[in-house]
């Protein structure tokens, strides 16, 4: 598990990437409460996914959203997010039964967190969004996946260095000689104020596409982290309930295997059957036949078996609740 010393510094950067992109502010200090479930994180939870679910590369938006949050009755707000993200497929009851007044709650408002940012392609979004509003081509930009969209980063971050070294020379050139300047040179020479707002502008482009490519370099650490926070301990109900989550998980892991297991012996005797009509040495292929059969049989057996273990246990642990 990442430390401390780790993985504030990656949660920082995401909450400055949300913040330069029109998102309410946010700190990682509200994420580290929200992992042991601190009541006082709750309702920024909550803010923070009513904003992902309304993000989009339309930066006109976001006030907009940002304001109707806060003139929204609460329970109504958790109504339109529980709803939307069950369209989406995040369909996990403990989720759904969380109260309407956003007190309690916030653990399993950043786990869901954590499934969105996946879910929508945040910050790729954020990555197209600060790529479009800077570029001078017209590269598809939106259909770029992300090792185009880091490989673009990279060249904007080169370009806005170069460009930026040259204004910084311009803005303190004292040598009346300009004839080695070009033109709009010349002109932002006579106009020193534009050279100041340009490389302001600059520096804003470069503090973006610096934290795109750390994230990128990083993001590693934050889903480890992510990955931990259900390991952390609550009160006794949040733990049993943490458990029986777990075991759900385990029962539908099991289940698939089962499936997966089925769909497997379905298929290999389509093909057996398929060798048996093609071949006419029946006697060699029924001893071979026989020995797949008695094997898949066994493998159906024993996942069949531990499906039904999973399932008993958990009906135990519902029943002692």
């Amino acid at each position: 598990m990442a430390s401390p010393e780790q993985i504030r510094p990656v949660i920082e950067c995401f909450c400055q990437i949300l913040s330069l992109h029109g998102f309410s502010v946010i700190t990682s200090e509200i994420f580290r409460m929200a992992k042991f479930n601190q009541n006082e994180a709750t309702a920024p939870m909550w803010k923070l996914i009513y904003e992902m679910l309304h993000f989009d590369a339309d930066a006109t938006s976001h006030d907009f959203y940002k304001n109707k949050f806060n003139q929204t009755q609460k329970s109504d707000i958790v109504d339109i997010i529980k709803q939307d993200l069950f369209n989406r497929g995040y369909t996990y009851e403990h989720f759904l039964s969380l109260d309407s007044n956003m007190q309690t709650g916030s653990r399993h408002l950043l786990v869901c967190t954590g499934w969105l940012i996946y879910h929508i392609k945040l910050i790729e979004t954020c990555m197209k969004q600060c790529l479009n509003s800077i570029s001078n081509y017209n590269d598809p930009i939106d259909e770029y996946n992300k090792y185009d969209l880091i490989e673009r980063i990279k060249q904007a971050l080169y370009s806005n260095s170069k460009v930026r070294s040259r204004l910084q020379t311009l803005e303190h050139n004292t040598n009346h000689d300009n004839h080695h300047l070009s033109s709009f040179e010349k002109q932002l020479c006579q106009y020193p104020h534009l050279i100041s707002q340009y490389l302001l502008e600059l520096d804003q482009e470069q503090c973006k596409l610096s934290l795109f490519l750390f994230w990128n370099k990083n993001e590693n650490i934050f889903w480890k982290w992510m990955e931990s926070v259900l390991d952390q301990p609550s009160t006794i109900v949040e733990n049993d309930q943490l458990e029986n989550v777990m075991a759900c998980q385990h029962l539908e892991a099991e289940k698939q295997k089962f499936d997966a297991a089925v769909d497997t012996l379905d298929s290999a005797l389509v093909r057996l059957e398929q060798l048996w009509i093609s071949n006419d040495d029946h006697a060699l292929i029924e001893r071979d036949v026989s020995t797949i059969v008695v094997s898949i049989d066994r493998q159906i057996s024993s996942l069949f078996e531990e499906l039904l273990n999973t399932n008993s246990l958990l009906s135990k642990k519902t029943f002692s609740d």
